[in-house]
């Protein structure tokens, strides 16, 4: 009899590989946050969909931040806290 092998998938990209690539873009390359997002999305051939699962804590707070600068979103002072 022959063992099963589990098959473990590894992601392209963890959340804080996300964190540190679109802050590095955004310093260096003066992209804003969405656009530094859609660039590794298009880098890494990953649906913007999927990438959203990894946009969690500092990294959500101020791509919020940047849409409600840019009227995207209405501002809630409740987000800001």
């Amino acid at each position: 009899m022959s063992k099963k092998q589990a098959v473990v998938i590894k992601p392209s990209i963890t959340k804080e590989e996300l964190r540190i690539q679109v802050e590095k873009l955004v310093s260096q390359d003066a992209m804003t946050y969405t656009e530094a997002i859609i660039e590794i999305c298009e880098r890494k051939q990953i649906d913007p969909a999927d990438m959203a699962k990894l946009v969690k804590g500092p990294l959500k707070l101020k791509l919020e931040v940047e849409a409600m600068d840019r009227n995207i979103i209405k501002r809630t002072t409740s987000s800001l806290f």
